[in-house]
Order: C-alpha cells, then structure tokens, then sequence
C-alpha cells in the first residue's frame, strides 16, 4: 500500500495545476490514475484492512450510489419524461424522435464519468487511511494540496496571467478553504500526540514542529481573505470554528451540554448572517449569496432556475444551455451556473438537491458524533465534518465544487474521514 499512498499523495498535490488547465483529458488522466491505484490496493490490502474499510465505507456507498443511478435515469430514453426541448425538436426535424431528461446526453455521460473517479479517489482515500500512519501521510498531503491552490489564487495574477491559461478563482478558494479546516486538524494533530506522548521523540520543541501546519493554515486564510468576498470567508470560518468546538469539547468534557451550548451561538450566527444579507427581489435562494465570477451570469442562472424542470435537465447540460438563456448584455463566456447549488437545481431537479443537502446535514452529523466518541484520532472525523460544513455553505456561494481539483481534495478529505470514523481497536 506504500506505492498507493505515493500515487493518491502525488495526485492530490499536483490537483491544484488542474486549475491553470481543466479539460476533458485530465479528467482522463485522473481516471487512469485513480483506476491503477486501485488496482493495486485491491491485492496490497490486508484482510484486515478490508474488512475495517468495508464496514466503514458501506452506508456511504450505498447513498453514493444513489445520485449515479439517477444520472443515469437521465440518459434514458423515457418519452413522457423527457425535457421538453426534445419535442421542439421532434418538430423542426419532422420524424419520431425519443427524448430523454437530459437536454445533451452526451454532456450527462461524461458527468457519470467525473461522479465515478471522484467516488473512486474517496474510496482510495479510505483503503489507504485505514491504518493509522498511512492517514497521516494523507492529511499531509492534502494540507499540500490546499496550500498550493491557496497559493496559485494569490499569486496566479502576478506569475500566471501573461501566460494563455485560465484560472478558474472559484475552485481555488473552495481547495483554500478545504486546506485551512485540513491544516488546523494537522496542528490539533500534533497537539494531541504531545499530550498524549505518542509523538516520536525529538529534540525539536513543539512550536517548532508547529511551524510547518501553522504557515499552511496562514496562507490559505489569507487565500480566502484575500481573493474572495465574505461568503468564501464565513464558510471557512465556520469549517475552522466547528473543528475548534469539538477541541474544547473533549478537553473540558462537554459532552451533551457541551455541544447544545456551542451549537446555539452557531446557528444564532447564521441567523443573523442570512437576515442581513441583502436580498434582491426575484433572485432564488440559491443565488441570494452568489459572488461575481467572470464565467458566470447570475441573471442567467436565475432565468434557468425559473425554467428548469423538477427533474432536471441532465448533469453537465448548463454549457448548452447557456446560448439560450444568455442576454445582449451576458458575456460570451458565461458558460457555468453562479453557485453550485444552482448547478445541482438545474441539471439534477430540485428534489435530489434537497436530498443531497438532507444527506449532507446527516453525513455532518455523524462524523461530529464519531469524532466525539473516537479516542486519540478524533480528528480525522472532525476535520470531515468541518469541510462539509464548509462546502455546505459556499454551494451556496459559488460554483467551485463543480471542478476536478476540489473534488480530489474533497475526496481525499472524506475518505480519511469515513475510514477513521470507527477505530479499528476492540473497545471494552
């Protein structure tokens, strides 16, 4: 599982250029790597091993897989099911033609295609954190991965922007934002090794050890501070501070009070977050914290919204749309919705949208209660938990997930997370 480990760390690490040329062949190029390691970790795993991963990762495969037959269902050819742009173009062709959900197929089938490699790295994620060193190496490098984004989104001005590439800014700050919540728990990591004296000994004082995990935490909160509005920082802020409650939880042993007294301030927070955010009339609640991005059009999502139908008009579809929907006044390269919960309304149907949020709101949960009943890696969980809370709240505020390089660290992130959810030590 040694070489396995160095292709998912190399993977995550290098994630980030993905954002200086995102395309179909990387996404090719991700799949074959994805598809080798696992491959080989389907003989290197320990009976063991597996037999931890499979009891760890079984419910969330099982809801996984639900999404991906429902993209499916929208490639099908269903007749009265189907979008209706397929019977304007039944019309203008004047022959039978059988339509499907999906307003271009072709698009849907290569989302199945990203669904699946990213199901697949969490998947790897898990084989590979299920022992205890492995996991850490991981969280090393998925710290890696989200200081290079944070980098390439402060820097991509000064060194990147005489050169043909674009950088996609929104994508940048959700890895920005995912590296923060994952440093703080590479710090809170070494903190808990201190105490507990499992740290391997060394000369060098705790402070200096620190150092490393404390720059890369520095550096994608200025990421985020400094690239985005107060969207992108208040998701991050609130990934930062739940991981931060349950530390004061299990150091002064809350436990169900605890957690009721941290939680009421949260949502309290929140409140009053969305009643002072201004709301234009008209605007879904979906775009109400959108934040300007030069290739997308909150106007022309709102109009999508307002048309599209409940079941969606299939994964990958908004390109194609866009040309319909785009105004006199749209850029030409207004070619991606303006939040991902936008995409998702749009091309899934509002009531997975609300599934994938209900289920997002349970997966929190449980991770938040497994981080509390964990013993010395509890922070594997939190720190899931945390980066779902995050990414929770800037679907709300662009539409970065949409894109390889947050999908591989988010990945790696939740396979760690799921795969130290439960300790593989008999408890008494």
């Amino acid at each position: 599982m040694k070489k396995v480990c160095f292709i998912l760390g190399a993977l995550i690490c290098a994630s980030p250029g993905i954002l200086l040329r995102d395309g179909l062949v990387l996404w090719g190029v991700v799949a074959g790597i994805v598809a080798l390691a696992l491959a080989i970790s389907s003989y290197a795993l320990r009976p063991g091993e597996m037999r931890h991963l499979v009891s760890a990762v079984r419910p969330v495969v099982l809801v996984a897989a639900f999404p991906a037959l429902w993209i499916l269902f929208q490639i099908c050819p269903l007749g009265a099911l189907a979008h209706p742009i397929w019977t304007s173009t039944r019309a203008a062709l004047g022959h039978p033609i059988t339509g499907a959900i999906s307003v271009d197929p072709g698009a849907t089938v290569i989302g199945f295609g990203q669904y699946l490699t990213l199901g697949a790295a969490a998947f790897l994620s898990a084989a590979v954190a299920v022992d205890r060193q492995r996991a850490e190496w991981l969280l090393f490098a998925l710290t890696g991965g989200g200081v290079i984004a944070g980098l390439l989104a402060m820097t991509y001005d000064w060194l990147f922007s005489d050169f043909q590439l674009t950088f996609v800014r929104a994508q940048g700050l959700d890895c920005a934002a995912m590296g923060a919540i994952i440093a703080c728990a590479a710090c809170v990591r070494l903190i808990e090794r201190h105490n507990t004296g499992h740290l391997i000994p060394s000369s060098m004082p705790l402070m200096r050890r620190l150092a490393p995990s404390g720059i890369a935490l520095a550096i994608c909160i200025a990421a985020v501070c400094l690239e985005s509005k107060s969207g992108m920082f208040v998701a991050t802020g609130c990934g930062v501070a739940t991981l931060a409650c349950v530390l004061v939880i299990r150091w002064f042993g809350l436990r169900l009070w605890g957690t009721t007294a941290l939680a009421v301030p949260a949502i309290g927070i929140a409140i009053v977050i969305a009643a002072n955010q201004p709301a234009e009339h008209g605007r879904s609640l979906l775009l109400a914290l959108a934040e300007a991005s030069p290739i997308s059009s909150t106007a022309m999502s709102q109009r999508m919204l307002e048309d599209a139908p409940l079941l969606g008009t299939g994964v990958g579809t908004f390109a194609a749309l866009a040309p319909i929907y785009r105004e006199m006044d749209d850029r030409l390269s207004d070619t991606t919705a303006s939040t991902t919960a936008a995409a998702f309304a749009i091309e899934l149907g509002r009531p997975l949208l609300w599934a994938i949020a209900t289920v997002t709101l349970i997966a929190i949960i449980f991770l938040l209660r497994a981080s509390l009943r964990r013993g010395r890696d509890w922070f594997y969980p939190a720190m899931g938990a945390s980066c779902l809370i995050a990414l929770f709240i800037s679907a709300f505020v662009n539409a970065g997930l949409l894109g390889a390089a947050p999908g591989l660290i988010g990945a790696g992130a939740f396979g760690l997370a799921f795969a130290q959810s439960k300790s593989r030590t008999p408890q008494p």
